[in-house]
Formats: C-alpha cells, sequence, structure tokens
C-alpha cells in the first residue's frame, strides 16, 4: 500500500498511481496527497502543464482522466523550428528545412484518449470481469516508441497524439501495422493483465503482454466493429512472429513462450521478445476464445472462463500452468482432443512448443436429392509432428459477404480430412468456403 505526497511548483498538474485524496495550494506549490485502493507492486507519476479531460462510467464505476502537455516538449520545439528554417536540421537529420509537419499540438487529440478509455474499460469488465480499480489516468511520455500501464496509471507515448502527417514525416510509418491504433487499449489492458492478475515469474509474462494484445483486438471489433481491421490485426501479428531478423531468426523459432526476455540475445536479436511473446501470447487467447465460440452461446463460455480467471487471481501472481487448469476447468467436451479432459496437447504445441502448421482446403458445393445444398470437402494438415493436434474452424461466406460459422475438422498430425455436409434449408449454394476466417487458428499463410 502506497501513501504519497508530492509538492510541485504551482500551476503545474499530478497524476499519480492511486487515488487523489486531496490537493492544496501551499505557498507557491501544488500539494497532493494519494493512497493506493489495493496493494500494488509498483508507484509513479507524471506531473507538468497539463490540459485535462475526465469522465465518469457507471457500468463499471470507474472515474476517468486524460492529461496532455498545453506545451510541447523541447525536442519537438526545436524539430519544429528546424522544419520552419529558422535553423539548420541537425547533422544526418532526415526532417529537412520547409517541410510541412502539420499538427503537432497534443491537445487536440486527448478527448481521443479519453474516448477509447471510455469504450475500453466497460468492454474488459463485460468480457474479464472488473479490474481491483475504479480510477485510471492516462497521461503523455515524450518517448513515441512504447507505451507503458502502472496501476490506473497510464503513459500513452506522446507521437500517438500527432497526426498522420507528423507521424508520417518523422518516419512512423512502421506505426501503420497498427501501433497507433491499439496502443490506448493495450495499455488499458495491463489494468487486468498485469496489475489485476500479476504473472508469477519472467516464464508467465507472455500472459501479461500476450493477453493485453488479444484484448486490444476485442476494442478493434467489439469497439471499432470493423471485421477488415480486425483480421489485419492478426494478420500483422502473425508477420511480426514469421518475419526474419538481420540474424536471420524468425521470433517463433527461437524457443517457448516460456523463455521469456531470455529469448532475445545476441544470437537470435534483441528483437525476438517482443516479436514472441506478444503476439504469440495474444494468438494462444484468441485461439482459445474461438475453440470456445458456438453459433448458440457466442463468446459466453469465453467470457465466463476469464471471469473465473480473473476473480481466482486478483491481487496474485499467476502461473502458466495455473492459467492451463482455469482453462481445464472450462473447456468444452470438443476440445478435449485427447480424452482425459486436459488441455495438454494445446499448451505442448503453443506454449512450450514451436510448430507451426500449415493447411490447405477445398470445398465444393452440389444440390442434394431434397434440394438443399451439399458442401463437400478436404483439408490437409503438414508440417507438424505426428501427435500435433488441431480443431480447425470451417466458415461460409454468405453474398453479403459475412461468415458464417458451420463447425471444425478434429486434425490429428499431418493428414487429410474428407466430408460431406448437408447445409439443411439452404436452396442457394453459398459464396465460399473457407478455414480460419478469423484467424483462428495461428498457421502458416501458405
Amino acid at each position: 500500500m502506497y501513501d504519497m505526497t508530492f509538492r510541485i511548483p504551482k500551476g503545474l498538474k499530478m497524476a499519480a498511481t492511486g487515488v487523489l485524496v486531496s490537493e492544496s495550494d501551499q505557498g507557491g506549490q501544488n500539494v497532493t496527497v494519494w493512497k493506493s485502493e489495493t496493494p500494488q507492486d509498483v508507484a509513479g507519476f507524471s506531473f507538468g502543464k497539463f490540459k485535462v479531460e475526465q469522465a465518469k462510467l457507471t457500468k463499471p464505476e470507474y472515474s476517468i482522466e486524460s492529461y496532455a502537455n498545453s506545451e510541447p516538449p523541447d525536442w519537438v520545439e526545436s524539430l519544429k523550428r528546424a522544419t520552419s528554417g529558422d535553423v539548420l536540421p541537425t547533422q544526418g537529420s532526415h526532417i529537412g528545412a520547409g517541410v510541412a509537419l502539420g499538427s503537432m499540438d497534443t491537445t487536440s487529440l486527448n478527448k481521443k484518449a479519453l474516448a477509447e478509455a471510455e469504450l475500453a474499460v466497460p468492454l474488459y469488465t463485460e468480457y474479464f470481469g472488473p479490474s481491483l480499480f475504479t480510477h485510471l489516468q492516462l497521461t503523455q511520455q515524450t518517448a513515441c516508441n512504447f507505451g507503458q500501464s502502472w496501476p490506473e496509471l497510464v503513459w500513452i507515448p506522446i507521437c500517438y497524439y500527432f497526426d498522420d502527417t507528423v507521424r508520417h514525416q518523422l518516419r512512423m510509418d512502421w506505426g501503420n501495422r497498427g501501433y497507433w491504433k491499439v496502443v490506448t487499449p493495450h495499455e488499458i489492458a495491463h489494468q487486468w493483465w498485469g496489475h489485476t492478475v500479476g504473472f508469477s515469474s519472467g516464464r508467465d509474462q507472455w500472459m501479461s503482454e500476450g493477453f493485453a494484445d488479444m484484448s486490444a483486438s476485442l476494442y478493434l471489433l467489439m469497439i471499432e466493429k470493423d471485421p477488415k481491421k480486425f483480421i489485419q490485426f492478426w494478420n500483422d501479428e502473425r508477420e511480426l512472429l514469421l518475419e526474419r531478423d538481420a540474424q536471420g531468426f524468425r521470433a517463433i523459432d527461437a524457443g517457448p513462450l516460456t523463455m521469456g526476455y531470455r529469448a532475445s540475445n545476441s544470437r537470435t536479436g534483441f528483437q525476438t521478445t517482443r516479436r514472441l511473446i506478444y503476439p504469440k501470447g495474444a494468438y494462444i487467447l484468441h485461439m482459445l476464445q474461438f475453440m470456445m465460440w458456438s453459433n448458440q452461446t457466442m463468446d459466453q463460455h469465453f467470457k465466463e472462463t476469464m471471469q473465473d480467471f480473473v476473480k481466482t487471481y486478483a491481487g496474485k501472481s499467476a502461473t502458466t500452468e495455473e492459467f492451463q487448469a482455469l482453462v481445464e476447468k472450462h473447456m468444452t467436451r470438443e476440445m478435449d482432443m485427447e480424452g482425459n479432459h486436459k488441455m495438454d496437447w494445446f499448451f505442448n504445441e503453443y506454449v512450450y512448443g514451436t510448430q507451426l502448421p500449415s493447411y490447405q482446403f477445398n470445398a465444393t458445393f452440389a444440390t442434394g436429392a431434397d434440394g438443399d445444398v451439399v458442401m463437400s470437402f478436404k483439408v490437409t494438415q503438414s508440417g507438424v509432428d505426428d501427435k500435433f493436434r488441431m480443431l480447425v474452424p470451417i466458415y461460409v461466406e454468405m453474398a453479403d459477404g459475412k461468415a458464417f460459422f458451420l463447425g471444425r475438422a478434429r486434425m490429428v498430425g499431418n493428414t487429410s480430412v474428407e466430408q460431406k455436409v448437408p447445409l439443411k434449408g439452404w436452396k442457394t449454394p453459398p459464396r465460399r468456403a473457407l478455414i480460419n476466417y478469423y484467424d483462428d487458428v495461428l498457421a502458416s499463410p501458405n
């Protein structure tokens, strides 16, 4: 528990972990007192000349504040002077005099950050249950290449608040892979993954980062309601895993998730962990979600699983093995691939293993004797060992472009499954049939 008093120059604004108990001006100083709502691993603060936007939620009861710098940091001012021609650009700079950077005012997007928090907190509460906290403060940090989340205090990179023109001129197009779209929802998700439910050791850290990444994908699908952005998000995650770095390594081959940050080294490359535990950890939770999904219950089974996990380990540090046991508690009959009510088959493949399956799928449609459409399909799994098991989801795409889930093919080893499926009541063939429509299974794109 933390009880903290801060004294800063009058006119500045303080944001800190915990709840603001009191604020006063004393002798030219701004004095604030903050207390923890619950035991927390770390405490921190951020202060400056902030413009503040506020919101209060009722379901759940939550207060949110978003802070943006009313004045840009020194490096931004220097860059603006250089590009306006007032001073020469620094040696080696890729920004030349006279380049139009667009708006570098960060307060204009302050409401955007607030709105994302207003939407993300209820969504994550619906899926995962309540966090340990009832307050959240979003504030800026001057680093552009990462965000950070502490209990009730989230730092968002200042370049998130710039417009697209500025980021393009600063050669930050690497963020087009989706970073700028999900950095705020990702960091907010850490209020659940990392601060409500901790990770026991470096072997379990993949759950914190991976689950936060997966949570951000939920935001894209459920809040922005854009399946294309959602699917692109998972394509980007897969590319991070499969691209070869300067050392010639793919992150997915470097080792199991439980290696954690030890996977980054001079042999495999120092970005390996970022390209491994974030996307692969996200894929694991995403795959479990879609294994539990059905046309009747939709995400209800998955929500119950995750809410139980959060409730059971709130204020505690969970291990990978404890998460597996919780999944086994809620697993469906279809997920019992080995008939022992265990999920060893899945965790051995994706958490403790490095295999990556490939799939081929073909399907045709015909009209049955009763006039209903009959689908004939063949799905082949390859590039794995003989024990590799997977439930491969099969969809049909309708004339309006929407996908309809038909069922899952049970695959074991390098094998093929062929089957005819009567589509009862369907008189018109769908546009096409396909597998892994929502990137339900982490597999080779080939």
